[in-house]
């Protein structure tokens, strides 16, 4: 009897084990399968040699903390603002990074171009305001993350930290539904709509006249009801009537 119920033991645990064990098998094989999120590293500004030197460091250690950097080094120059040696066809990337101002906030549109030309999920903004400050911009959302990490005052780990957080939050925002389309607007018939507007030019430059001709109307409208209503006054006649003297 004994060996009845441990058999029946055995046989109630084995399906929740292998449901457990397939589960397991599932959720590495997700993680296996999802890229490292790709990221670029723009200086902002005047790019001269501390900078750009700074921006090829924090790449690099993006790369050991697991991120993806574009494989092209002549985009990843001309992101971090090095002159051209040849022609290498990036010379609007050149441009709209010459244009990025001191204010990363009033640059969003040229910040996402340069994403979506770098093929990356977040951009490594590095720019210089007293010190070496270091930003994390989401190309998907065009936007910002909050958070400014000063270079000089922080370690690896905490710019692995920074960085890698945010850009794996940008790359899931590719995978976001996109919003819904607006509403669609009622049709309108443009030669209606033509003829309205027309119509209320026509009246912009008629309407002092047809006020005048109103004013006009109702004054000898009034001055004919206004006589009718004063007994007649005229000038005495004299008559003379033939036989009478």
């Amino acid at each position: 009897m004994r060996w009845i119920l441990a058999l029946l033991v055995l046989l109630s645990v084995a399906p929740a084990q292998a449901r457990a064990d397939a589960g397991a098998d599932t959720d590495a094989g997700a993680d296996t399968a999802r890229l490292p999120p790709k990221f670029g590293v723009v200086v902002a500004g005047d790019p001269d040699e501390t900078l750009r030197n700074t921006a090829v460091f924090i790449e690099q250690e993006a790369v050991v903390a697991g991120m993806e950097a574009p494989s092209d080094p002549a985009l990843r120059a001309a992101m971090r603002g090095e002159p051209a040696k040849e022609d290498d066809g990036l010379g609007r990337l050149r441009s709209i990074r010459r244009g990025l101002g001191l204010d990363p906030r009033k640059d969003f549109e040229s910040y996402q171009r340069i994403g979506l030309i770098a093929g990356a999920d977040a951009l490594l903004v590095v720019r210089r305001q007293g010190s070496i400050l270091v930003e994390v911009f989401d190309v998907a959302a065009a936007q910002f993350y909050e958070g400014v990490l000063d270079f000089d005052s922080s370690t690896a780990e905490q710019r692995a930290t920074f960085i890698h957080s945010r850009a794996e939050q940008a790359q899931l925002r590719w995978s976001e539904p996109p919003p819904p389309p607006p509403s669609a607007k009622p049709k309108v018939n443009e030669k209606e709509e033509k003829e309205d507007s027309r119509a209320k030019k026509r009246w912009k430059k008629a309407w002092p006249y047809v006020v005048v001709g109103a004013l006009l109307a109702g004054g000898v409208t009034y001055l004919i009801i206004d006589r009718r209503k004063d007994p007649e006054t005229g000038i005495p006649l004299l008559r003379f009537t033939p036989g009478e003297e």
